[in-house]
């Protein structure tokens, strides 16, 4: 196969371990770093704009696999008449590499009855707070640190207990008052504070350790559920009954992506499992149920090579995975639809705004991101029969 474009890394993160045997083990080592609370950094590529749409009613009967795909969506240049809000720039766009599909962000409308954001300049300076020195984390630190025109103070914790009690005893001393917490690690340290606002990000588990107060809320790692299963259907008008599995303490989260999965007509069929090796065995004992599988980045539940098994498996048994990393793709994953830490810098920063100087952060615990990166695996797709939307099809490639 040829090579994918996603940027690998060389060692994992939060202890999961796999041996190394070839390249598409590494490419594996990266994935498993990306379970562990943090989406691996995607390669350099040109962003295409997909118009949304909104959820349709569930149809019935259902439509033919054959259905017509929907007309390619025009693609245009932001226009320079048009200024964004001084919180959220548009970065500058990189040109496209000719031989790579340019994966597309899919950006949610606002909500017209939010409050305007506060104007960037009237926040204080910030402490940020960091689990690791990984792109995933490290990207979105330096983005916030650039909208806050430098207005930031960044401490790298590296998942060391001594660094995390010194960073910590200096931000409780200091005069911020707002903090970023990025990776389970440094929203674990940031708990402890006191009489500080703090917004965690790149966290998955937050549940398992109490992160949510009136003063600690924070942003998700996922995009927003229905702008998945509207993709996802998309490509296949059939999908009725779609699998997921994850670890404890994400009853919320389920519950929100069934919601969202009804409205396409989608039955979300949830097992809570222990270990990476139920992962599999649950995968194995619903597959006959199932058309398909929703990999969710639960490090407690997935490692290296059940992840790799678990592709595999599918692919032998023709069952559609929608994926957290182009990465997957190469081993099996149909649709990769993953956040940017562009926007989740953007939301870290809009929470920040809306909360300076209210006595709790408003809003809800964890709210999603606006914008999603997609990619599609074409063999894949051809190997189950698949026809991709014309829209998608500057999408597609043969990993």
């Amino acid at each position: 196969m040829k090579p994918g474009c996603a940027a690998t890394q060389r060692r994992l993160v939060d202890g999961v371990t796999a041996p190394i045997d070839d390249g598409r083990e590494r490419a594996l080592r990266a994935v498993a770093a990306m379970c562990l609370g943090a989406l691996l950094a995607a390669c350099s590529v040109a962003k295409v704009v997909v118009e949304h749409e909104p959820p349709p009613a569930p149809p019935s009967p259902p439509p033919s696999p054959q259905t017509a795909p929907a007309e390619p969506v025009a693609v245009q240049p932001p226009p320079e008449s048009a200024p964004r809000p001084a919180s959220r720039p548009v970065p500058e766009a990189k040109p496209p590499a000719p031989a790579k599909p340019a994966p597309a962000v899919v950006a949610e409308p606002k909500d017209e009855a939010s409050a305007a954001p506060m104007p960037v300049q009237l926040l204080p300076t910030v402490a940020i707070l960091v689990s690791a020195d990984i792109p995933a984390y490290m990207d979105v630190a330096n983005e916030l640190n650039r909208r806050l025109d430098e207005r930031t103070r960044i401490h790298q914790l590296n998942r060391n207990v001594a660094d995390s009690s010194k960073a910590i005893d200096e931000i409780q001393r200091s005069e911020h008052e707002q903090v970023v917490a990025i990776g389970l690690v440094a929203a674990r340290a940031a708990r402890g504070l006191l009489g500080k606002q703090v917004i965690f990000c790149q966290v998955f588990n937050y549940a398992d350790y109490d992160l949510v107060t009136d003063w600690m809320k924070g942003v998700s790692m996922l995009p927003r559920f229905s702008e998945s299963f509207r993709v996802w259907k998309d490509f296949d008008p059939t999908l009725r009954r779609v699998a997921v599995l994850t670890g404890a303490n994400q009853e919320d989260l389920v519950a929100e992506a069934r919601e969202a999965a009804r409205g396409y007509g989608i039955e979300l069929v949830h097992r809570e499992v222990r270990s990476d090796k139920e992962t599999l065995y649950a995968f194995k004992r619903l597959a006959p149920e199932v058309q398909g599988l929703w990999l969710l980045p639960d490090n407690r539940v997935l490692s290296a090579g059940i992840i790799r098994a678990t592709l595999s498996y599918s692919v032998r048994h023709s069952k559609q995975v929608l994926v957290f990393s182009p990465a997957l793709l190469k081993i099996g994953g149909l649709l990769s639809i993953r956040g940017l830490e562009s926007d989740v810098a953007a939301q870290v920063l809009e929470r920040l705004q809306r909360a300076y100087g209210q006595a709790a952060i408003p809003g809800a615990d964890v709210v999603p991101l606006s914008e999603m990166q997609l990619q599609v695996n074409a063999r894949v797709a051809k190997r189950l029969g698949l026809i991709i939307p014309a829209k998608y099809r500057q999408l597609s490639h043969e990993p």
